[in-house]
């Protein structure tokens, strides 16, 4: 179960970093540099989900719903859990 958890996480990290990219490289179109500073961002948590947010947006002309499910996908899972290792704790 853990293996399947691993590549989802990997491949929402594939599109999350050329989201990023694409962005970057619109908006700003330095080269090589685009390339560096997407990877650079790609994991850095929330940080990453919302320049993964906007590339979908503004770059992919993604609706606001269907890059929302896929970059912040995490933060219900976090909450979910946060509930229940504090009830779990009473």
């Amino acid at each position: 179960m853990n293996v399947i958890f691993y590549v989802l996480y990997l491949a929402i990290g594939f599109a999350q970093f050329f989201a990023i990219w694409d962005a970057i490289e619109h908006y700003l179109n330095w080269g090589i540099f685009d390339f560096l500073i997407a990877l650079l961002v790609t994991y850095v948590p929330l940080l990453g989900s919302v320049l993964g947010y906007f590339g979908a947006t503004q770059v992919w002309h993604w609706e606001p719903w269907q890059a929302l499910a896929l970059f912040f996908w995490y933060l219900p899972v976090l909450i979910i859990l946060f509930f229940a290792e504090s009830s779990a704790r009473d």
